[in-house]
């Protein structure tokens, strides 16, 4: 995975009800959308949280615009790659466009 701040070339995860929304997760005040660099470790983490209907979606150059848009519309200032639930560790935190990462 290239450390460049991009979702780009990373998992997110998407609920089909109601709209698509994606995997959020709060941390302190703000929410952050949750990203993975492979598609088993999104399904691992999503089922050790409980989140049962989630679907891995991969982001590409292509589609990374709508992804953004909807990261923002869904109230997440940022993304946190490949959060381990039994650790309580991510490996890199980013913030999306406009948004700058919190550093408490």
């Amino acid at each position: 995975m290239k450390n460049d701040g991009s979702l780009v070339g990373l998992w997110v995860v998407r609920f089909d009800q109601p709209t698509e929304a994606p995997a959020l997760a709060r941390v302190e005040d703000d929410l952050y959308a949750l990203a993975f660099t492979n598609a088993p470790k999104a399904n691992a983490t999503m089922s050790s949280l409980g989140a049962e209907g989630g679907k891995p979606f991969f982001v590409l150059g292509v589609n990374h615009d709508r992804v953004i848009r909807e990261l923002q519309d869904a109230g997440a200032r940022g993304f946190i790659v490949d959060y381990d639930p039994s650790l309580a560790t991510f490996s890199a935190a980013h913030p999306l466009p406009g948004h700058e990462v919190a550093t408490h």
